[in-house]
């Protein structure tokens, strides 16, 4: 019986308070053997069509990452598979992807030969109404983000001052030396690839930790108040690993999303996760809790605590209301699928996708043959990687 692949869920780009934010280059390895960027309105069936592969390639025993879309988490932006080499991409607004290499790696699919351009057409105003009013929720959306991050960064300053970050420094330079002592500086620093865990979706904060982390023997949560120094100490863990050449997987904070949130190494089996609201993680038994809240000063923490009521609860408040506007862009580009999917031809978008899986897996009975096994192109990740 054919064992079936892994499926890790991530998110390559973000709603984040300076606006959609993207890691979308990293979402392809650097030596990819093929990637399909699919072009086409909201509702022509791209995610749907990413899907139906995927989950074709999971039967036959594929791995496969699922790049889930922040403003419908439900849906799919991309697909890669790293074993094979094979990456298919949603390269439509907000994140416009062109090939970089047409022809010997990227091609284009284009879904809008299979709808009916004069029924479209008949909803053009609607269409660009519906457009106008989803970019005016977002950018409302993005400001009330904007003024939850200033509170929170206020609220992180408090704990900061109650903060013994000789102490935070030593727990980093144990985790290090446990992880990385005994390995030598490389001549040539490692990778390092930026995606999203968790992000700020319709539904709140959304986030697959469970099936990044799912492959890693070795665990560490790491909890703590708002600046008490975990993203200082995964940054610290981050830079040892690439000194040491390792291909490290970093995942950065929706909120602050040049804050590194998660830190993977897979060539080590190693997994540190941050656990604090609105981004939680539920530790297993096996897992090694670092608390950070010990490195504190209670008395400075007490004077302070009607503070940090408030403050905790205002930003929960502007949180929610973003969220809330986030879901109403949602509602918007639904209202645009509407528009387009009931003048598609999806049994032709289908002819089609049945074509390009057929050449999916000639890449994978090339790419198996040559290498014997199924060695993987640029990315490891999953169970066993």
């Amino acid at each position: 019986m054919q064992t079936k692949g892994f499926i890790k869920r991530v998110f390559p780009g973000n709603n984040t308070p300076d606006g959609f934010f993207s890691y979308y280059d990293y979402i392809i390895p650097k030596n990819a053997n093929r990637v399909f960027v699919i072009k086409g309105g909201p509702g022509v069936g791209k995610s749907t069509f990413m899907r139906a592969i995927a989950k074709d390639m999971v039967e036959r025993g594929y791995n496969v990452e699922m790049h889930h879309c922040s403003s419908d988490n439900g849906s799919i932006d991309g697909v890669v598979f790293p074993e094979i080499g094979i990456g298919i991409l949603d390269g439509t607004w907000p994140h416009v992807v062109d090939p970089k290499v047409p022809g010997a790696v990227d091609e284009i699919v284009w879904l809008g030969e299979f709808w009916d351009e004069k029924s479209v057409r008949a909803h053009k105003q609607e269409i660009l109404q519906a457009q106008k009013g989803a970019e005016s929720v977002f950018r409302r959306a993005y400001r009330f983000l904007k003024a939850a991050q200033i509170i929170y960064e206020d609220w992180e300053s408090v704990y900061m001052e109650a903060m013994d970050f000789g102490k935070a420094n030593v727990i980093a330079q144990e985790i290090i030396d446990e992880n990385f002592g005994h390995i030598p500086v490389a001549p040539r620093p490692g990778f390092q690839r930026k995606l999203f865990a968790s992000a700020i979706t319709p539904d709140g904060m959304v986030n697959y930790l469970n099936t990044i982390v799912a492959g890693c023997k070795r665990r560490y949560v790491i909890s703590g108040h708002p600046g008490t120094g975990k993203s200082v100490l995964l940054h610290k863990v981050t830079q040892a690993a690439l000194e040491r050449g390792f291909y490290v997987e970093t995942y950065f904070c929706p909120l602050h999303p040049n804050k590194v949130e998660h830190v993977v190494v897979p060539e080590l089996g190693l997994a540190l996760t941050k656990s604090i609201e609105p981004h939680t993680y539920v530790p297993c038994q096996e897992d090694r809790l670092v608390d950070m809240n010990s490195c504190l000063d209670d008395d400075i923490v007490e004077k302070h605590y009607p503070y940090i009521v408030r403050a905790q609860d205002e930003f929960q408040r502007l949180f929610n209301s973003s969220v809330y506007y986030i879901g109403q862009a949602k509602q918007y580009h639904d209202a645009l699928e509407r528009y387009y999917a009931p003048n598609m031809d999806f049994r032709g978008i289908e002819n089609l996708r049945q074509s390009i899986m057929e050449r999916i897996l000639e890449y994978a009975w090339e790419a198996e043959s040559k290498s014997g096994a199924l060695s993987g192109f640029g990315y490891g990740y999953g169970p066993g990687s």
